[in-house]
C-alpha cells in the first residue's frame, strides 16, 4: 500500500492532541480504494496537560492483503513546550511488500536522532543532510502541529516538517470551508463537517532509482472534521487521498470509544 495511505491515517488522529484536559479514546477507520475495502486502522491516544501518547495500528484486508499484504504501527511519546508538541521518542514497525521494516528515534536537543533501522536506509533511499533536522518532529507530531489550531480558530492553516528516519515530508493544510457528509453504510458519521485540504511534498530522503520522480510529485488530499463524541475535540469523520496506482482512496470513520 502506497506510503500516502498510513500516512492520511495518521491524520484521523491527530486533533485529539488540541485540548489541556485528560484523554483516554481510540478511534477506528476504515479504507477503501476504487470502492473496495482495502485496510483498517485503529488509533489509541493517552493525553494530559503535560504529556501525551499515541499509537496506530494499519493493516491492508481484502483483495490488498491477497496482492500487497502490508501492516504498520507507530508510536510516539512526548511532553508538549509553548502549547507545541515536543516528541522525546518516535518508533514504526511493521511489514510492507514482503519486508520487515523498523525505525526507532529519540530526541536530543530538538533534533532527532535514529538509533535502530532495518533496512538500512542506504539500500533504498538518499541521506537526508543533518543540517535540516533541527526542529522536525515525527509524522504523528507533525500532523498534531499541522491541525492542532483548528480547535482554536476554526481553520486549518500551518505546515510542520515531518522525519520518520527516511526521509523528510513538508506538510500544508488549508481551509475550504464546512460541507454536509451524506449518511453512508460505511461510517458511523452523517453531518456538518469542516473541509481542510492538503499537501504533503517530500524535502529530502528521496528514494534510489525509478521511484525518485515518484517522490517528487505532490501527494494532495482532503479531510473532514466533525465532532463526535460530545465534550471531546473535534476529529476527522472522512478523508480522500491520492495513491500511486489506483486513483483516489477514501477513508471512512466507522467508531470513536472515549
Amino acid at each position: 500500500m502506497n506510503r500516502a495511505v498510513p500516512l492520511t491515517l495518521l491524520l484521523c488522529m491527530a486533533l485529539w492532541a488540541t485540548t489541556h484536559t485528560a484523554i483516554a479514546a481510540e478511534l477506528n477507520y476504515r479504507l477503501y480504494v476504487l470502492g473496495i475495502p482495502g485496510g483498517e486502522a485503529a488509533f489509541s491516544l493517552d493525553l494530559d496537560a503535560s504529556t501525551y501518547r499515541m499509537t496506530m495500528h494499519f493493516r491492508t484486508t481484502g483483495i490488498a492483503d491477497l496482492l500487497v499484504p502490508d501492516r504498520m504501527e507507530e508510536h510516539t511519546a512526548g511532553r508538549f513546550e509553548n502549547d507545541m508538541p515536543a516528541p522525546v521518542e518516535y518508533g514504526s514497525n511493521g511489514r510492507r511488500h514482503g519486508q520487515e521494516r523498523v525505525v526507532t528515534m529519540v530526541w536530543r536537543d530538538g533534533t532527532p536522532v535514529t538509533t535502530a533501522i532495518t533496512p538500512p536506509n542506504s539500500t533504498e533511499r538518499e541521506d537526508v543532510p543533518p543540517a535540516m533536522l533541527p526542529r522536525s518532529v515525527d509524522p504523528l507530531d507533525a500532523i498534531v502541529t499541522l491541525i492542532r489550531q483548528v480547535a482554536r480558530t476554526g481553520r486549518c492553516e500551518g505546515s510542520s516538517r515531518a522525519y520518520d528516519g527516511r526521509h523528510l515530508e513538508l506538510m500544508q493544510a488549508t481551509t475550504s470551508g464546512w460541507e454536509e457528509i451524506p449518511p453512508s453504510g460505511r461510517s458511523s458519521f452523517a453531518g456538518r463537517a469542516l473541509r481542510c485540504d492538503f499537501l504533503d511534498k517530500t524535502l529530502a530522503g528521496f528514494r534510489l532509482g525509478s521511484d525518485r520522480e515518484d517522490d517528487m510529485r505532490d501527494r494532495r488530499g482532503t479531510m473532514w472534521l466533525a465532532q463526535v463524541i460530545p465534550g471531546m475535540p473535534a476529529v476527522p469523520v472522512r478523508a480522500a487521498i491520492e495513491t500511486r496506482w489506483f486513483g483516489e482512496a477514501t477513508i471512512y470513520l466507522t467508531s470513536a470509544t472515549p
